[in-house]
């Protein structure tokens, strides 16, 4: 993936380095974090934090301040960027670009400081990892797999991250995302070694979603009633008010419903006061378990396996015979022409 400058340069924004106080200790034993916007002989001006999100300004007469702690400015803000490294797997390189010019901004800002040497070795990383996935490389399972290295094994690699994206949207909550996700793994990487390992986890999400539809549905008609008896309860004016909002909401739920119906999306996006997403959740789900439930998880044959010799065949300039059973082989194994077909076309001059 190629930098995108704007995106990097707007990500920024979000990794600036942080503003930070001094601590203020009063006779009194009140601590002040605050900033000092000014000063005379007599008194601080100062910005007090209140809240996280409250600030207020304070005048301060020196002679009530017992202790005035001095904010290491570079060690707080180096805190903002040593949690770049280790990276996290499947980073882009406009992902990277953010978090290099962070460390860049940091080294800038304080050069003399004593967590600069450790900032290096952080941008030192970073670079290294980029350069790697600028040419087609990837980082996952907490290691750079190089572009030659997951050319190779492309089948299986591309089943695993599916496999974490899946198993981190369901954990997320994000089911109807990670179902949708679960359907395209299905379609793609049923001779993969994920496939086996994530199936459990796949039909414990379908139980889930069906269990709740169900439940929504259950009670559908008692929350209907009693959202009729809150509006009921409001005055006129607030009552139509929260009437309209509520008719605005159910028919974008309704137009969205449609949509994803015509475009043949198997799980569309259920909504507890919507009874036909409820109802297809249920009734596909229920379908799906029971398809799922039934699919061997051992392997007779292994697409990752199958890939892996067609590329390698291939790669080594075998003959069109041998190719040709390769080829065989990748599509018994089940594995998708997007994967087979440049490898066949590369080798379709061979003897």
């Amino acid at each position: 993936m190629k930098k995108t400058p704007a995106f990097a340069a707007s990500c920024l924004l979000t990794l600036a380095l942080p503003s930070f106080a001094d601590t203020f200790t009063l006779k009194d034993g009140t601590k002040l974090e605050a900033k000092v916007l000014s000063e005379d002989t007599e008194s601080y001006s100062l910005e007090v934090q209140v809240t996280k999100s409250i600030k207020d300004e304070r005048k301060v007469l020196k002679s009530e301040v017992v202790e005035v702690q001095r904010e290491r400015l570079d060690q707080k803000a180096f805190e903002a960027i040593a949690k770049f490294t280790p990276t996290p797997d499947l980073m882009t390189e406009d992902e990277y670009a953010v978090q290099i010019a962070a460390v860049d901004k940091f080294l800038k800002a304080y050069p003399q400081s004593t967590k600069a040497k450790d900032a290096k070795v952080i941008l030192d990383t970073l670079r290294a990892e980029v350069l790697e996935v600028g040419v087609g490389g990837v980082k996952f399972g907490g290691k750079i797999i190089s572009k030659e290295d997951y050319q190779a094994n492309a089948y299986d690699l591309d089943a695993r991250v599916l496999e974490a994206k899946i198993r981190k949207l369901g954990t997320e909550g994000q089911t109807v995302a990670a179902l949708r996700a679960f359907a395209d793994f299905d379609r793609d990487f049923r001779t993969s070694l994920s496939y086996g390992a994530l199936t459990p986890f796949a039909k414990q999400l379908i139980q889930n979603h069906v269990s709740e539809s169900q439940q929504f549905l259950a009670t559908l008609d008692a929350r209907l009633k009693e959202r009729q008896t809150g509006l009921a309860r409001m005055v006129s004016e607030d009552r139509s008010v929260t009437d309209a909002a509520i008719k605005e909401q159910d028919a974008a739920i309704e137009a969205r419903y449609k949509s994803e119906k015509e475009a043949r999306q198997v799980w569309v996006t259920t909504s507890p006061f919507h009874k036909a997403s409820l109802e297809d959740a249920s009734r596909f789900g229920q379908t799906e378990l029971a398809r799922v439930s039934a699919v061997k998880t051992e392997l007779g044959v292994d697409g990752g396996k199958a890939y892996r010799e067609l590329y390698t065949a291939v790669k080594n300039g075998s003959n069109a015979a041998t190719i040709a059973a390769a080829v065989t082989s990748a599509k018994t194994a089940l594995v998708p022409t997007r994967y087979s077909a440049p490898l066949e076309a590369e080798a379709k001059d061979r003897k």
